[in-house]
């Protein structure tokens, strides 16, 4: 472990680098749950009368899961990163120079696995399960009574 002065220049540079990550990762996952909306919105919009509503849920519920993986895994990403923000905080504090300006979300030597992040957790978050399970949990509903004889 490496200590010497470190300077409120780098500490800062630092964190702003790691922040910098978070607000990209941040806006990736806004952007998919805007994508997600737009084209099931659109499906629903632009598909003609005669086509098989089958082949419609199918696609609704393809295009749901693909961007609720491609979100949990943004939203993973910015937990960790902001798991490294508070490593970076509590160890500059300290005077350690560490992995300075590394941004490396999965550095294994920098034990940021207390919290035990993972996708599956990430993709049933309150962030993402309403949208995305709400979503997919009405095209099953409508599979099932489509099933049933119903509509």
């Amino acid at each position: 472990m490496s200590r010497s002065n470190i300077t409120t220049e780098e500490i800062h540079k630092e964190i702003d680098l790691i922040q910098s990550c978070i607000n990209r990762m941040s806006k990736n996952s806004f952007s998919c749950k805007s994508w997600n909306l737009t084209l099931v919105a659109g499906t629903f919009a632009l598909v003609p009368e005669n086509i098989n509503k089958w082949y419609i849920c199918i696609v609704i519920l393809c295009i749901d899961l693909c961007f609720w993986l491609i979100d949990s895994f943004f939203l993973l990403q910015e937990q960790l990163y902001r798991d490294k923000y508070e490593w970076v905080i509590k160890r500059r504090a300290e005077g350690n120079k560490d992995y300075l300006y590394d941004l490396d979300p999965y550095n294994k030597k920098m034990n940021l696995k207390d919290k035990k992040r993972n996708l599956f957790k990430a993709a049933i978050s309150p962030t993402l399960l309403p949208m995305y399970g709400g979503i997919a949990l009405l095209i099953i509903m409508f599979i099932i009574i489509k099933l049933n004889g119903g509509i």
